[in-house]
């Protein structure tokens, strides 16, 4: 006989009681004084119903936490729950709303018998006392989605955690693993050391730390890798604070020849009247692509270059970016020096200042609405930073509150090359957003040899989009120069 359900008043369909019990795998009860403390060991430890690492931090996997029909059940449930997207600069997938006051018979069951038997079984192996607050969140992913590097910290957050409710046959190939990083001598995270893959039934927690950094690897294929996770809370815990980050504030423009300008500018952007109808665009956008900047020969001269390139230094630290570059180091790749010195020379400087009626350059024309006051007082000190960088599957920048560099009013400018077969989905693209918010406000797509110019104030903020291996249909990484001008 098919079960009776019925609408709740959220719209959702759900049964009317909860047939099954959610009952706590009984080697974990029956084990529970051999566990207890174990995270304080600090060594490796596995039997048949858990797996402790001690190493990057300490992280606990239970097995067959359940009975798998009760499983089934609360995974039916929940496939009744609205689900949000979720996109910025940190992730991509899809999320419930916090589901503490949701009262589906399941899930019901589910979070009664966690708090009541498996927060206090966490509690003892961990040695961290919780209290009675409780986050739980249900997650999808998907192929492409992904969540990057950060370390959970948030008041009151002592262990966070993560049910998996994956097909049985998930692989690593599949993708989607937990990945740990290890942590340099400043508190910030260096590489991926280890990584725990999703199990279906299975139980991960870790104490939230400030080196307990981690992220969801990109999913690979299209099965869906669904959980529910959350956090037990406790007394905050006081945390070091972290050395203060200066900002790169670039260098003086350099002086180059008129030959090597002319050799990689299209002299259409020399034209005055086309300086003056860009300008006036500009300044009403504060934004604009310039299509074909570089001379033909040169761009398809430079993007075989890059194409050769080897050697390039992956920046970091993961919880900020990932990013192959080189800032110098190609002398020996004439057409590339020729048009990376272009975009650091005065004389470009003095044509981003005729294009944008900004001042970047000492000849540049005051700004009319200035008063004399202002004018006398400010002394041009323009300058600039820039480098050459190659983006492959796994590389992005994310959005930092504390990166001083961005608080600044500033001119960013980006050129690509070997860009091909692109889509938006793949990634890539510059991002702008207001400071404190999610909503988008410029975003600029890959494009070759279109010069994109975005003039940022202090309150907004730029990353560039996670590229995923959805890239392997633009048959090679791509690479831009990217440089910031300052007034």
């Amino acid at each position: 006989m098919p079960k009776h359900k019925s609408k709740s008043p959220n719209g959702l369909t759900k049964k009317s009681k909860c047939s099954r019990t959610f009952v706590l795998n009984p080697g974990l009860s029956q084990n529970a004084s051999k566990y207890e403390g174990i995270f304080k060991e600090k060594k490796n430890y596995k039997d048949e119903f858990v797996s402790v690492k001690s190493s990057p931090f300490p992280t606990c996997q239970l097995f067959d936490l359940t009975e798998d029909t009760f499983l089934e059940e609360l995974k039916e449930e929940l496939h009744g729950l609205e689900l949000h997207e979720k996109d910025n600069d940190l992730y991509r997938f899809h999320q419930s709303s916090e589901l503490k006051a949701v009262s589906l018979p399941y899930l019901q069951e589910f979070k009664t018998t966690l708090m009541e038997k498996v927060k206090p079984l966490v509690s003892k192996m961990t040695g961290i006392e919780l209290d009675d607050r409780l986050a739980l969140f249900h997650a999808r992913y998907s192929r492409g989605d992904y969540l990057l590097c950060h370390d959970d910290e948030l008041e009151g957050r002592r262990v966070a955690f993560i049910l998996y409710l994956v097909p049985a046959d998930w692989g690593h190939a599949d993708g989607g693993a937990l990945q740990l990083f290890s942590t340099d001598a400043d508190g910030n995270p260096g590489k991926v050391v280890d990584s725990i893959y999703p199990v279906n039934n299975s139980f991960v927690y870790f104490e939230v730390s400030p080196v307990s950094f981690h992220q969801v690897a990109e999913i690979l294929s299209d099965k869906t890798r669904l959980s529910l996770g959350g956090w037990f809370h406790g007394t905050t815990v006081a945390r070091p604070e972290k050395p203060l980050r200066l900002p790169d504030t670039g260098s003086s423009y350099i002086d180059i020849s008129e030959d090597i300008f002319m050799s990689v500018v299209n002299p259409m952007y020399l034209n005055l009247y086309t300086q003056s109808q860009i300008q006036e665009r500009f300044e009403e956008t504060s934004e604009i692509k310039l299509p074909d900047f570089f001379l033909l020969d040169k761009f398809q001269s430079i993007c075989d270059k890059l194409k050769s390139m080897e050697d390039w230094k992956v920046e970091g630290p993961p919880i900020r970016r990932r990013v192959e570059s080189k800032h110098d180091g190609f002398e020996e790749s004439a057409c590339v020096k020729d048009a990376f010195d272009v975009m650091r020379s005065d004389a470009m400087c003095l044509l981003l200042s005729n294009l944008t009626g900004l001042r970047l350059h000492p000849l540049a024309p005051k700004d009319e609405d200035e008063s004399e006051e202002e004018s006398s007082d400010a002394t041009p000190n323009p300058r600039c930073k820039g480098s050459i960088r190659r983006w492959a599957q796994g590389n992005y920048t994310l959005v930092c509150d504390d990166d001083l560099g961005q608080a600044q009013f500033a001119l960013d400018a980006r050129i690509c090359f070997n860009v091909h077969n692109w889509e938006e989905v793949i990634g890539g693209q510059t991002v702008y957003i207001a400071r404190n918010e999610d909503d988008v406000l410029i975003k600029c797509e890959p494009e070759n040899n279109n010069l994109n110019l975005v003039y940022r104030d202090k309150e907004s903020l730029k990353f560039v989009k996670y590229v995923n291996s959805m890239i392997s249909t633009n048959s090679a990484p791509f690479h831009d120069f990217e440089f910031t001008y300052f007034e």
